[in-house]
């Protein structure tokens, strides 16, 4: 059994003083961490991020998908989390060396941040950030151990760290995107074993459960109640849904009419039971990149939206990340 540590430690973490408000009224945000199915039909806009793009955008769905407000960020970034902080519409997410949360200061570009987490030693990797329920933060950090940290709702005070050995040395062949589930275990697909890890997350220091899911998986997300899970195998060019207590998998997305999947990055399974799928496309040659970037399917299977954001200002090259939202 590969230890399992609970530790808590000071993160260094810098607070910016608000110099704006924002302006406009959240009316609904994409899920939280945990949540078993995310925003309802509807949602007028689409927070997008990507590995290899340096980049966050929020793209106006019902405005012809123009891209109204975007956030540079450090060359080499690999954003693969973003996320719509509810109550505020500040965003979150993740750059590799660290996790902050960014006021949209105006539609023309540019943010202030309001807190930025730097705890990131070299060798490590940060991937994951989330939003948690209680109005927390998630962030997974892979290393030797990878890291789990819980931030309060300020976002400046550790509440919890957890720490795991995957057995990886390399940190990038680690993960992606770790999920807390609702029963308090940590969710997490390890992209270079084709699992999806349940770790304990009370008292409890024990392995809960392995399941074997193939492919490189990326995202994982509890659909059904909880019953299923929802896991994004990258490379694999599918998303699979798994039985949670079997382990089986019982459901297989791998194929969407008229957009070839490539790498299934981010997968969510939406309130009404649509499901959007991030096909990030950065292991093509320039070439063979032209299918859509992002696609929204319905429970049939149905294309219902899709976005490629390539001819755009500035634009879209790679997809990994979204976060749909109404205000």
């Amino acid at each position: 059994m590969k230890r399992f540590i609970h530790t808590f430690s000071t993160a260094r973490v810098a607070a910016v003083v608000l110099g704006l408000a924002f302006a406009g009224g959240m009316l609904a945000a994409c899920g939280t961490s945990g949540s078993t199915g995310s925003t309802a039909a509807g949602a007028d806009k689409m927070l997008v991020a990507g590995s290899f793009w340096d980049t966050v955008i929020v793209v106006n769905r019902t405005a012809g998908d123009s891209i109204e407000w975007k956030y540079g960020l450090p060359r080499r970034s690999e954003c693969n989390s973003v996320e719509i902080v509810p109550g505020t519409g500040d965003v979150l997410l993740s750059y590799r060396r660290g996790a902050r949360v960014v006021k949209r200061d105006s539609t023309d570009g540019g943010g202030t941040i309001v807190w930025d987490y730097t705890d990131v030693a070299p060798g490590e990797e940060l991937q994951t950030a989330k939003v948690l329920p209680d109005g927390g933060y998630l962030l997974a950090i892979c290393g030797t151990p990878a890291r789990i940290v819980e931030l309060d709702s300020t976002g400046l005070q550790v509440r919890r760290e957890v720490r795991y050995d995957l057995g990886i040395e390399q940190a990038h062949g680690q993960f992606r995107r770790v999920t807390k589930a609702e029963n308090g275990n940590y969710l997490i697909p390890v992209i270079t074993a084709g699992k999806v890890l349940e770790i304990g997350g009370g008292d409890s220091t024990s392995l809960v459960a392995t399941y074997e899911v193939g492919g490189v998986p990326f995202a994982v997300q509890e659909i059904d109640g909880g019953r299923r899970l929802l896991v994004a195998l990258g490379d694999g060019h599918c998303a699979v849904e798994v039985d949670r207590q079997s382990g089986e998998v019982v459901g297989r997305i791998d194929s969407v009419a008229g957009v070839p999947l490539h790498f299934v990055a981010q997968t969510e399974r939406l309130a009404n039971g649509n499901t959007l799928i991030a096909n990030w496309q950065g292991h093509l040659p320039a070439e063979a990149q032209n299918a859509a970037q992002l696609v929204e399917i319905d429970s049939t299977g149905a294309v219902v939206w899709s976005f490629d954001g390539r001819a755009g200002r500035p634009s879209v090259k790679y997809v990994s990340a979204f976060c749909p939202f109404a205000e």
